[in-house]
């Protein structure tokens, strides 16, 4: 079961935008008119799009194409295709050309050119990908395009793989409106991870404006969670605003970038509370660093600790592996300056225990689904967070069982 699993919140469709959604059966033909594993978005106005995706050296086709559609006209991207299932990745020399059929299907049932349309895949990699069904069902996803509300749950629908529910969230201002889908739940880690996330806003913006705000929001977004420490071949986070040759006033951008994040964090923060198999997050917060790089690097080494995780999972307060995994991070820390908080309850103090930490305090926070610790390096004044989950017996039959 997921981490106190959020309860959805009401969804607010941007103008202009259109989504839709299909069943081809991706990943096992008999699923064919079960479960949608196919949508479509699409633009009805002059859009601008931007894209941040997977830093994996081993890339999909759908990562290379779409970011080479958004290098050589961002501002001609009408509608994006995105399939569950089947990664699309590692599968062989047609890959390429698999990835250009399903971006061409979409683009004769939507009346466009293929250079107008991304896409973006997940599912199982090595797979032959099954272009002929999922060209099948393209029409049928054109066919089901709506702006309500219930378009875009069932669009959400269709990108899970392992998700044990559909994520979106939604920023409404008086001049414009943000709504963001999203998959994800294991390979969860910065520098992208196996998730995808498609933002529209109504707002006209310049594109390289769109793509700045797009990249200082996913790196405090999904930049800052990790499940299990692995980054896949199939990410991206990718946004579609109105387009515009200037800028709206300083005011609506402030908003707007506020907005933008908010609704990034509020995708990652779904993410990590739905890891595969988790029953308990924790939020780490590095305060006292010399550098946000360095905070960054020791919340990273934390939050992939396998031995902090274990002891997550089992309620464990080991406070100990908190400041080794610390220590492992190579970052430039001293140990006499670290002090260590779980939630307002001080543990270590000056690199040792705290006199007046008592072990049963530590065992009722730990026990809990959602709870905070702190680390002060005593350095300087730089901040970073991340969050992460347990790792438990349930992500080890998950991903036991992934493929059969």
């Amino acid at each position: 079961m997921p981490v106190l699993p959020p309860k959805p919140e009401p969804i607010a469709p941007p103008s202009g935008f259109r989504v839709g959604a299909a069943s081809a059966g991706v990943k096992d033909p008999a699923e064919r008119g079960r479960r949608d594993d196919i949508m479509l978005l699409v633009a009805d106005v002059p859009v601008v799009a931007a894209g941040v995706f997977t830093q994996n050296e081993v890339r999909a086709a759908c990562v290379a194409q779409s970011e080479a559609i958004l290098k050589h006209d961002p501002a001609g991207v009408r509608a994006l295709v995105a399939n569950s299932g089947n990664a699309n990745c590692l599968s062989g020399k047609e890959e390429e050309d698999w990835t250009r059929r399903m971006r061409e299907a979409a683009a004769q049932a939507l009346g466009l050119g293929p250079e107008q349309v991304l896409a973006a895949s997940t599912g199982v990699i090595g797979e032959p990908f099954p272009i002929a069904r999922v060209a099948a069902a393209i029409p049928e996803a054109a066919a089901s395009l709506g702006h309500s509300p219930a378009h875009w749950q069932r669009a959400a629908e269709a990108i899970r793989t392992t998700d044990t529910h559909a994520k979106w969230a939604c920023e409404e201002r008086e001049n414009f409106r943000i709504m963001g889908i999203a998959k994800g739940s294991g390979m969860i880690h910065p520098r992208m991870a196996t998730m995808l996330a498609f933002v529209a806003t109504d707002l006209a913006l310049p594109q390289a404006m769109l793509a700045r705000l797009l990249r200082r929001a996913v790196a405090e977004s999904f930049h800052t969670i990790s499940v299990d420490g692995d980054t896949s071949t199939n990410d991206c986070v990718i946004a579609f605003a109105h387009a515009a040759k200037a800028p709206p006033s300083r005011k609506t951008l402030q908003a707007f970038a506020r907005a933008l994040q908010a609704v990034c964090m509020r995708l990652a923060r779904q993410i990590v509370l739905d890891g595969e198999g988790a029953s308990r997050c924790m939020e780490i917060a590095i305060t006292g660093a010399r550098t946000k790089r360095q905070a960054r690097k020791v919340a990273e080494a934390i939050a992939t600790s396998p031995l902090v995780k274990t002891a997550l999972a089992g309620a464990d307060p080991n406070w100990g592996r908190i400041l080794a995994a610390a220590g492992k991070a190579q970052a430039g820390i001293a140990r006499a300056r670290l002090s260590l908080w779980m939630e307002d309850v001080r543990v270590v103090e000056g690199g040792v225990r705290a006199a007046g930490y008592r072990e049963e305090q530590g065992a009722e926070i730990f026990a809990r689904p959602f709870f905070r610790v702190r680390l002060d390096l005593g350095l300087g004044r730089a901040t970073a967070k991340m969050l992460t989950t347990d790792l438990s017996y349930d992500y080890v039959r998950i991903n036991a069982e992934y493929r059969t």
